[in-house]
């Protein structure tokens, strides 16, 4: 009688788990996101270099050079900054 309990729990569960699962599929809830977001985190737990790596990658694709701005009264000369071929043009002093 317990076995029957069991196995009827379990395809239970089962059906529910295959339901919520179709239903999340079928129409997506837009708060949903931060519950993956959740999850991603939480596998940093699992693997704390790679997520570190990862997370530096990041800092990296944020990163930008310093360029000074142009004054009106500064006697140096205007650079032309190229920001896709990652080059800056100074020109000389006349």
């Amino acid at each position: 009688m317990v076995i029957l309990a069991v196995i009827v729990a379990s395809v239970l569960l089962l059906a529910l788990i295959v339901w919520m699962g179709t239903r999340m599929v079928a129409h997506p809830d837009p708060d949903a996101v931060s519950v993956g977001g959740a999850m991603g985190s939480g596998l940093g737990v699992f693997d704390p270099g790679a997520a570190r790596a990862r997370e530096d990658i990041d800092d990296h694709k944020n990163q930008t050079e310093v360029v000074p701005t142009p004054d009106e009264d500064d006697a140096h000369p205007v650079w032309k900054v190229d920001l896709h071929r990652g080059t800056v043009k100074i020109p000389r002093p006349e």
